[in-house]
């Protein structure tokens, strides 16, 4: 074996040629949806060939300027809402805009056929919040980020 790639690596060097395949780390987006369908064409079988749905739910001040808001996406295949980030500038916290926010996230998602939602958030974060809004823990992930655990929740949206 160690003498095949030795081999493989000379010819490379002193012929020129090109291996098969190369490994590239990049920082640009342009590819990604190469990878995206790649995995959603393998999956298909088990959630239907279904594209995640992105939307995002605004909160906007009298300028029109977002100072707030929920960024989601749906498979409908799988009748999942993900709830993938929310954030309120805070002069605007605990005035009932993430509620509001949430809900009209989660109106989006039983709109469009899910049947229930998920969250993480890490453990110095709101998960307070999210059980308020009927969320129950499914899972901990302890001291995943340094020494904050990740909790996952998830909500029944057709009770």
């Amino acid at each position: 074996m160690a003498l095949l790639l030795k081999a493989v690596l000379v010819s490379t060097i002193l012929l020129g040629a090109k291996p098969a395949c190369h490994i590239e780390v990049d920082h640009e987006r342009e590819e990604v949806d190469v990878i995206i369908e790649g995995l959603r064409d393998f999956n298909s079988p088990y959630f239907g060939n279904q594209k995640s749905i992105h939307f995002a739910v605004y909160l906007k001040n009298e300028k029109d300027e977002v100072v707030g808001g929920v960024l989601a996406w749906m498979r409908p295949g799988i009748k999942l809402l993900y709830i993938d980030s929310i954030w309120i500038s805070e002069p605007l916290r605990n005035k009932g805009y993430g509620k509001k926010l949430m809900l009209a996230a989660e109106a989006e998602g039983k709109k469009n056929g899910c049947t229930h939602s998920q969250v993480d958030t890490l453990s110095f974060q709101a998960e307070p919040f999210y059980q308020r809004l009927g969320y129950k823990r499914i899972g901990i992930v302890h001291k995943l980020y340094g020494e904050h655990d990740s909790i996952f929740l998830r909500k029944n949206l057709a009770e």
